[in-house]
């Protein structure tokens, strides 16, 4: 799926990505296949250290805690993570398209 964002839509994830606790990061569509392609996962972890994950398809809403089940969702999360471009590729492509608009 490509996504079409506004330069101001654009300046404004820049500026999160700035913030020390932000990390932007963007699959290249040229990428046909990869480990995000299934939808989108919320990964948490409580105060104790419980991990679990929260995915949604199709208006089916799950919260999944079982160890197992909830590793691979942290290992696909690595492989999103090797996938993209890093922090500093990602930003010049963002900015690179911001101007081009």
């Amino acid at each position: 799926m490509v996504l079409i964002a506004t330069s101001e839509q654009l300046t404004t994830l820049l500026e999160c990505s700035n913030m020390r606790n932000v990390e932007v990061q963007v699959m290249p569509t040229k990428r046909a296949a990869h480990s995000g392609l299934n939808g989108p996962m919320v990964l948490l972890e409580t105060m104790e250290r419980r991990q679990c994950v929260y995915i949604e398809a199709q208006d089916v809403v799950s919260v999944r805690t079982d160890r197992n089940e909830v590793s691979e969702f942290w290992l696909r999360y690595g492989m999103l993570r090797t996938q993209a471009l890093n922090t500093e590729e990602s930003a010049r492509l963002i900015e690179r398209v911001a101007g081009e608009q």
